[in-house]
């Protein structure tokens, strides 16, 4: 506590919670919320990683003068003009002069000049073979030698013609007449498929393995393949002097060694084409400044097109080692201003943890689905008919709204408005440095954060989206009239349309999936949470209002309270009234040990004070354990110890030191302390007086404002002096305001009512009506 107004005070480190052993999905949830922790705090990390993402972004993007993105088939609505003298390269004038270069080189075909010498020696090895094999066998006695032979000789000799060189044993004479003849034929020219050559004006001639080369033009010394076999077979045909059969059968088995020695060379061709078509220049056409591109009605031809975008590149710096230099330090200037404002705000900012990787990560989502969807319009509109084809209309259709909404979700809407300004400033910065797409993304982002943070009821995101989609819509149109772009009125009216459909659909589906993705890695609390707790339909809610129901009307009562008392002093109200109905649901697993939940009957009558006292401070930890397995956020969660936070249970603590022997020593007042800890933030403690005036308010007799007054002043005054309120940032003058706020509540709900006449609802005299009361504050 602190009598400061203005500054609130750091709270103290806490207390050991009280915690029993808990199911697997609980664990495992402790287990991923400690390691988020530890990524989500490596901000020299997330920093680096946004310099190097917007850096490999931004690289490819100008910052010089800006043109309109046309179409083929487009026509100007005004003039286009060279902003500077530029030398633009002809494209297509370049690219045909390179296809001349590439045609003017011949096709390399290769001359193998020795494989006639090889093709004769193959054959050569195959007599000599034969031959040695039929001499060793006759040697060795075998009965057959020419089976034998024929065996082991090549696969390629047909049977009858084996049979035939067999009967001539392989004859030496019969050797040189066949070396003879593939020797004089394979010394020409010999192409597989003289007629494709043919098509050829002149070829280059390779002779292998000297590499020289000539050019030929005529073609007549050159023969096909079967024209070369048929020689074969009539120079053998004059040369032997055998029976016809055996002639025939020996010439064709000779020609089938003939084989193409020209060929062409498709690799050395291609290679010299290639490097012919690099020494072609590229062809240059000086724009003058002020010099019209386009003139205002003319239709978009792809020639234009192409000196248009020609102009466009050669405008735009190149990303030479200045230039990315100059764009890594603005970004790191981006950067630290980012992360020095999210540690700023850190510093005073309890409900987020992690507020720098919130920003970067937001920044980067957003900035990587926009260009994932501008990608994909580029990709697929091609195709499509004006107005569905321009690719600029698409800029609106992302919703950026989307992430300065979770923004201020997440955190709060001043923190939404500086998220925005980077958000704008990079998406502009990512669509070629357009101030127009800067400003719209700035209004339409500033529309979602006013949208958001004016309305928290559950359809709270349904109207945010429409009015993003609004805002986006009439700004597209303001600002497609301030470019004066080329875009005629129906492509205008498209950019509005799909800014509409960005902000009304998309907004509402990337919040929809992303919120409770975000809401458990950064484990924070959002409003839109809170109202989906709020539904009395929880389990955990039905079983106390079944098992336990003066507890959980208590607990009505309690959030009531806490809503008022938070609205005082400019706290979560919502937070405050959705938290009491989770307060107390540890007692569901033994209810009837409650005050609230008894009828006639009180089990503490049976037990030792110390005992009575551990079974209601075991609601504490039940609790806890119900609210983790349940999956219930940890601001509720921490809330069900800080209430009772290590105040004392009186009334068993007066029991055990009337009914303990003073012989056994004094009573220890730690015995009969909640476990604690105490309450650490200021909602805790509105909690903490909201139920202790709750339990007192039931045993004031004739509540009277003045009565209720005093009251409230007189539990107020003993959790001060008991120091449970020490640990929060709780001022004096918030405790005056809070307890402004019980006595108003308080009156109007104990209030005075006529008597009913006929009807007399006066308890008898001598009813203990003030001692059950008493009885019950001090059980609780």
């Amino acid at each position: 506590m602190s009598d400061e107004t203005t500054r609130p005070r750091k709270s103290r480190g806490k207390s050991q919670q009280p915690t029993r052993k808990l199911n697997f999905p609980s664990r495992l949830r402790g287990t991923f919320r400690r390691g988020a922790d530890r990524v989500l705090g490596s901000d020299l990390a997330w920093s680096a990683g946004w310099t190097l993402a917007v850096v490999l972004l931004l690289a490819s993007q100008s910052c010089g003068q800006g043109f309109e993105a046309l179409e083929v088939g487009e026509v100007a609505s005004h003039d286009i003009k060279a902003p500077q003298d530029i030398d633009v390269v002809d494209e297509v004038l370049t690219e045909q002069r390179r296809l001349e270069a590439e045609m003017a080189i011949r096709e390399v075909y290769v001359h193998d000049a020795e494989r006639g010498i090889r093709l004769a020696g193959e054959l050569a090895s195959l007599f000599e073979h034969g031959r040695r094999t039929l001499e060793e066998l006759s040697l060795q006695g075998v009965e057959d030698p020419a089976a034998a032979t024929a065996a082991s000789l090549d696969a390629r000799v047909p049977p009858r013609t084996m049979a035939l060189l067999l009967k001539r044993r392989f004859d030496a004479a019969l050797e040189l007449e066949m070396k003879t003849a593939v020797t004089n034929v394979m010394a020409g020219l010999i192409a597989g498929n003289k007629a494709l050559l043919e098509r050829e004006p002149a070829i280059v001639l390779m002779r292998i393995p000297d590499r020289l080369e000539q050019t030929l033009t005529n073609y007549d010394v050159i023969i096909d393949l079967e024209p070369a076999r048929q020689a074969v077979r009539d120079q053998l045909s004059q040369s032997l002097a055998l029976p016809a059969a055996e002639e025939r059968m020996l010439a064709d088995f000779v020609a089938s060694y003939v084989g193409a020695n020209v060929q062409v060379d498709a690799e050395t061709t291609h290679r010299r084409r290639e490097a012919a078509a690099r020494e072609v220049p590229l062809v240059l056409v000086r724009l003058k400044a002020g010099e019209p591109l386009v003139r205002k009605g003319e239709r978009i031809t792809p020639e234009l097109l192409t000196r248009i975008d020609a102009a466009r590149r050669a405008a735009s710096p190149e990303l030479s080692p200045a230039y990315l230099s100059a764009l890594v330090l603005v970004v790191l200037m981006l950067a630290f201003f980012l992360y020095r404002y999210a540690l700023y705000h850190q510093r005073g900012f309890g409900r987020l943890k992690h507020l720098h990787a919130l920003l970067v990560l937001m920044l980067l989502s957003m900035l990587g689905l926009s260009q994932g969807i501008l990608w994909l319009a580029r990709e697929v509109v091609d195709s499509l008919s004006t107005p569905f084809n321009s690719v600029g209309a698409y800029t609106y259709l992302v919703p950026l709204g989307a992430g300065s909404i979770l923004v201020t979700l997440l955190a709060n809407g001043r923190i939404a408005i500086v998220y925005s300004a980077f958000a704008s400033l990079l998406y502009g910065a990512m669509n070629g440095w357009d101030a127009y797409l800067m400003v719209w993304a700035m209004l339409v982002q500033g529309a979602g954060v006013y949208a958001i943070s004016t309305d928290r009821e559950r359809a709270a995101l349904l109207r945010a989206g429409l009015v993003v989609g609004g805002a986006g819509a009439v700004t597209a149109v303001a600002l497609e009239t301030l470019r004066g772009g080329p875009n005629p009125l129906p492509v205008s009216l498209y950019g509005a349309a799909l800014a509409f459909i960005g902000g009304a659909v998309g907004v509402g589906l990337l919040i929809s999936f992303m919120l409770p993705l975000l809401e458990g890695l950064f484990n924070v609390l959002t409003d839109i949470r809170l109202l989906e707790l709020s539904n009395i339909n929880n389990p955990l809610l039905q079983q106390l209002a079944v098992k336990a129901p003066g507890s959980y009307n208590h607990s009505l009562v309690v959030g009531t309270l806490a809503e008022e008392g938070a609205k005082a002093i400019g706290g979560n109200p919502l937070f405050c009234r959705v938290a009491a109905f989770y307060h107390d649901i540890g007692k569901i697993n033994k209810p009837e040990y409650y005050v609230e939940n008894q009828r006639g009957t009180n089990p503490h009558d049976r037990l030792a004070p110390s005992m009575s006292a551990l079974i209601i401070a075991a609601h504490v930890k039940d609790g806890i354990k119900l609210a983790r397995e349940a999956g219930l956020p940890e601001q509720i969660v921490d809330i069900i110890p800080q209430h009772h936070g290590t105040k004392m249970m009186t009334y068993f603590y007066e029991k055990a030191r009337n009914s303990t022997d003073p012989a056994l020593g004094p009573v220890k007042k730690e015995d009969f302390r909640y476990p604690g800890p105490k309450p650490q933030t200021r909602e805790a403690a509105i909690f903490m007086l909201a139920d202790a005036v709750e339990a007192a308010a039931r045993t004031v007799e004739e509540p009277t404002p003045n009565r209720l007054e005093d009251m409230i002043r007189k539990v107020t005054n003993a959790i001060v002096l008991d120091g449970q309120l020490e640990e929060c940032d709780l001022t004096f003058a918030d405790l005056h305001r809070i307890q402004d706020a019980f006595l108003r509540l308080l009156v109007s709900m104990y209030h005075h009512r006529v008597d009913y006449p006929g009807f007399d609802f006066k308890r008898p005299k001598g009813d203990s009506k003030v001692t059950e009361l008493k009885e019950r504050k001090l059980a609780k």
